[in-house]
């Protein structure tokens, strides 16, 4: 029969927690190489079957602080975002009426939804390392959470005000481990969050030595520990593309490449030199299909990163204008949130309604959309891609990469 851990007991409430399954040898070899367990995603556009999708509730305008600043780079904008506290009910409750929404849709096309625990961020942080007066918000959990097949791994994060991003989806994240068990739960290494991680004569605006700095790949941290956000990683099957910038550093990168290689997956570096803010992949190089991406036309990838692209018959489409809508005052994000989409399936993608430009070229590419409102929720930090974390695809690991496939079994001969 199969095995179980003994039942738990909780003093508090006098009773036995659920059993949690011990996994055999046979699970694990089947939940890795194939569809089958509850947790299951290696790409991001595989039939979708399950998924959380964050929250407004509760958020607040983070503080200044420096990784902070460097990304808003604006005095006046940094004025607005510095008054602090809750952000208002209005937006709120206008952000989360529209997630609202999304959540119907995806449920309506079968999709399991899960949510984070609502969670206070108006709360002073203090570690022995730093201080900050408030946290962020558990809007985005695209930022925090990296499925890999049948593993969950917490990302380091970057900013010290999202140091404990990671509370509000405690709950969800313990109940598929007892759910699945075959699932796999990973907490990157925490920064310490020193001083030292941030490069204090960064320029602080978008001026010739940015340009200069980005350019050379120099971003503001600096190499004193590994860092990454889980948004800068996109999910190929067995490759994953991370973006390098100021949200993920080389030491986070080679952290992540030696995950990857022990599930037998390859990461790879994408840098955008002529990004002055370089800050998450999902407004920069989206996925769709086998085959087919998406990039940002002004923030072409080095051209030696291309070829892997080029040589692996992997068609890139220059992403349409953003619409001429002015972004929401209090929104740390550019007008490029038109990328951000989210595909239910390799047909089929979710896009903001105003958007018609992205429309027009998914459609003339042999894309469904599925178009609803949701600039309101674009001053919490994202759009569809970001407030969602895929839990289970159907698909396993493929490769998209043969030439990779080759060079690798003429190595190893």
């Amino acid at each position: 029969g199969t095995e179980v851990y003994p039942r738990l007991w909780n003093r508090k409430a006098r009773m036995c927690e659920p059993a949690i399954k011990k996994p055999r040898v046979s699970d694990f070899k089947s939940s890795l190489g194939n569809e089958s367990g509850l947790v299951n995603s290696w790409n991001e556009w595989d039939r979708l079957e399950e998924i959380i999708v964050g929250t407004a509730s509760l958020a607040v305008i983070p503080p200044k602080e420096p990784a902070f600043e460097m990304k808003v780079k604006n005095e006046g904008k940094l004025g607005l975002l510095g008054q602090g506290g809750y952000r208002t009910k209005m937006s709120i409750d206008k952000a989360n009426k529209q997630l609202a929404h999304f959540v119907e849709l995806l449920e309506g096309e079968g999709v399991v939804v899960r949510r984070p625990d609502e969670m206070d961020f108006n709360v002073p942080v203090q570690t022995p390392d730093f201080s900050v007066p408030r946290m962020n918000t558990s809007a985005c959990p695209r930022d925090l959470l990296l499925t890999l097949g049948n593993e969950v791994i917490e990302a380091t994060m970057s900013w010290r005000s999202r140091f404990f991003e990671y509370r509000p989806y405690r709950t969800v994240l313990k109940d598929y481990m007892r759910r699945d068990p075959c699932m796999l739960w990973t907490c990157a290494p925490k920064p310490l969050m020193t001083d030292k991680l941030y490069r204090a004569d960064y320029p602080q605006d978008y001026g010739a030595e940015n340009a200069r700095l980005c350019r050379d790949h120099t971003y503001l941290t600096s190499e004193e520990e590994p860092v990454f956000d889980a948004a800068d990683i996109m999910r190929f099957g067995k490759d994953v593309f991370c973006h390098m910038g100021f949200t993920t550093n080389e030491f986070g990168f080679e952290w992540l490449r030696r995950k990857c290689a022990a599930k037998g997956m390859r990461a790879h570096q994408l840098h955008f030199p002529d990004d002055m803010c370089p800050f998450h992949c999902d407004a920069t190089f989206v996925p769709l299909r086998p085959y087919f991406a998406i990039e940002n036309p002004s923030r072409p990838m080095e051209p030696y990163e291309r070829t892997i692209f080029a040589e692996n018959d992997w068609k890139l489409v220059k992403a349409a204008q953003p619409n001429s809508m002015e972004m929401p005052p209090l929104s740390q994000c550019s007008p490029w949130l038109c990328m951000n989409v989210l595909s239910l399936d390799s047909k089929t993608i979710f896009v903001e309604e105003s958007e018609k430009g992205m429309i027009e070229v998914l459609n003339e590419h042999g894309f469904d959309t599925i178009t609803l409102p949701f600039r309101d929720v674009f001053e919490f930090g994202g759009s569809f891609h970001c407030v969602t974390t895929d839990i289970r695809r159907q698909g396993g690991m493929e490769s998209y990469f043969k030439q990779l496939d080759a060079q690798e079994a003429s190595s190893s001969k």
